[in-house]
């Protein structure tokens, strides 16, 4: 079994800049951004992303809530968990990859897999054959090592095994930039 990752990846537009979150413009202005980055023809974004993002982001606030406490942020920053700072993505080609040992475990929340999808796959029927255990929750740290620990990273298995088709990496939500800021300061 893959050894738990010891650093989390935030992708970025450097155009942009890093530790962006689209849900904290307003929706002319969020709606602009989304219309760019359409036209750039570097990544397709649904027509209905927007509001299936704010409601995904209103679910992780509430469960982080309920779980931690309140937040320093708001609203979170993205991260995934491991190194994904491979380019592949050319719509966010610049990466910070950092030490997960920089974030007190109270700053950070996981969904296995990405949010956007780990909650549909636990709520929509037709996602019903898809569906594991740990679809639909938000963990802490300490829960998402005991998540990983029983059924592995996602890894490559979402490529030969049909029921991993959507479990392709573990998302990270950060709720306090402050180790995010210490680190670009350091660098």
């Amino acid at each position: 079994m893959e050894p738990f990752p010891e650093i989390i990846t935030h992708n970025y537009d450097p155009d942009r800049g890093p530790c962006r979150n689209i849900c904290e413009l307003a929706e002319v202005e969020a709606a602009r951004v989304l219309d760019e980055i359409r036209a750039s023809g570097l990544r397709s974004i649904k027509p209905e992303y927007l509001p299936r993002r704010r409601q995904t982001e209103d679910w992780l606030i509430q469960e982080r809530r309920r779980k931690l406490g309140p937040a320093k942020l708001a609203r979170p920053i993205y991260f995934f968990l491991g190194d994904f700072a491979d380019g592949k993505d050319a719509s966010r080609p610049a990466s910070l990859v950092m030490p997960l040992r920089d974030f007190p475990p109270e700053t950070l929340t996981f969904t296995y897999p990405d949010s956007m999808a780990s909650l549909p796959l636990a709520t929509r029927d037709d996602h019903r054959l898809h569906r594991r255990r740990y679809h639909g929750q938000v963990f802490t740290l300490g829960e998402i090592e005991d998540v990983v620990a029983e059924f592995g990273m996602p890894g490559d298995r979402w490529k030969t095994d049909p029921a991993m088709k959507y479990d392709k990496f573990i998302e990270v939500q950060v709720w306090d930039d402050r180790p995010i800021e210490a680190w670009l300061r350091a660098r």
